[in-house]
């Protein structure tokens, strides 16, 4: 498996790169261009275009980043804007709301952990921007202990990293089953069913007073001491990222800040493994999601809004609006339709809630 990996990598990107934007004035006005926030919303139309066309074979994986993308739109039209820009924005929000609207008829009646968990998170008002949620809790200074590994990041050979990357990958956890148990452990209170998901009730100071009962076995899947590597790490800070967005009483929010960031740190070394290789096909899917998660949470590190990075990504979605994992599918594959002929459905998931998110960033102070 790791001779495998590695013949796909020298394919895709033999050589080691740089990840900083070219000092050509022409070249870097016409990225500035692509990344501006109307471009990038331009391109959420596209890729949501294909939803709507698509309605009856979507799935979760996409609907939640139609969710996640919507939520941001939801934000951003709480600012000031252009009345054309504005009304662009509510025409593509309402798309979004059709698109979501799916989950209803995918999930009538959840039972097992990955349905519960679909459910409750395609909901873009979970996704919105909250008072104390974003951008809230400050960031800390960073630990000497984050620098020295960031500089050893900057001294290890390459070649050496990415082959030693390529073993541990599997390795760790939690597993995807793990990740849906346990966020449907922070989502569903002993006290309600998968039916009833009402709202907690508040303390005399307004706060939350839901208490968060994690089981033994999440405690120790989702535990800091525990080195995770690829989509394990990227599951793990997913779920510290709805601890957060959940506010129990009972756990304090610069624990949750704190584990994010760590868990980030973690990420950017595989994230700039991965930008000096070039963007190996084979972990492009990987990378939106380190880099969505990074940027949406709650101490997001500043590169993870690297220009050059986000240019990357933008680069990726084809004619038709998707974003497609070609080196496991292969290019032309033919399909019935858009979805299965043009798109990876969890790629461009993790795109459509990229585009929103990083226009979002942009539009809202």
């Amino acid at each position: 498996m790791v001779i495998l990996l590695l013949m796909l990598l020298c394919t895709f990107g033999g050589t080691v790169r740089g990840s900083s934007l070219p000092s050509e004035s022409p070249w870097k006005s016409e990225v500035e261009r692509e990344l501006a926030p109307d471009a990038l919303l331009v391109r959420l139309d596209r890729l949501v275009n294909v939803c709507v066309a698509n309605y009856e074979d979507l799935t979760t994986d996409l609907l939640l980043g139609i969710a996640i993308a919507n939520a941001q739109l939801r934000t951003i039209l709480k600012q000031p804007l252009q009345e054309r820009q504005r009304q662009f924005v509510e025409s593509l929000a309402k798309k979004c709301d059709f698109v979501e609207s799916r989950i209803e008829s995918i999930f009538s009646f959840p039972s097992g952990a990955n349905a519960v968990v679909s459910k409750l998170l395609i909901d873009s008002e979970f996704w919105q921007s909250k008072d104390g949620i974003d951008g809230a809790v400050p960031n800390r200074v960073r630990s000497k202990r984050s620098r020295r590994r960031r500089s050893q990041l900057l001294m290890d050979d390459p070649q050496t990293l990415m082959e030693s990357y390529l073993e541990a990958i599997d390795a760790g956890g939690p597993s995807e089953l793990q990740s849906d148990e346990c966020l449907s452990e922070l989502l569903v209170n002993e006290s309600e069913n998968e039916f009833n998901t009402t709202a907690s009730p508040t303390s005399s100071s307004g706060t939350s007073a839901k208490r968060l009962i994690l089981s033994r076995q999440c405690s120790a899947a989702m535990s800091l001491r525990k080195r995770s590597y690829g989509y394990h790490l990227t599951h793990k800070l997913l779920f510290y990222i709805v601890l957060g967005r959940e506010r129990f009483a009972n756990v304090d929010r610069s624990f949750v800040a704190d584990g994010q960031r760590t868990l980030c740190e973690q990420i950017l070394r595989e994230s700039g493994l991965i930008a000096g290789f070039d963007y190996p096909d084979l972990f492009r899917d990987l990378f939106m999601e380190q880099v969505f998660l990074c940027a949406f949470s709650d101490a997001p590190l500043p590169e993870f809004t690297n220009p050059a990075w986000l240019a990357a990504i933008v680069s990726w979605q084809n004619g038709e609006g998707c974003f497609k994992y070609y080196a496991a599918e292969g290019d032309g594959v033919i399909g019935p339709n858009a979805l299965t002929t043009h798109c990876s459905t969890h790629m461009t998931g993790v795109g459509a809630a990229l585009l929103g998110l990083f226009a979002r960033l942009q539009l809202v102070q």
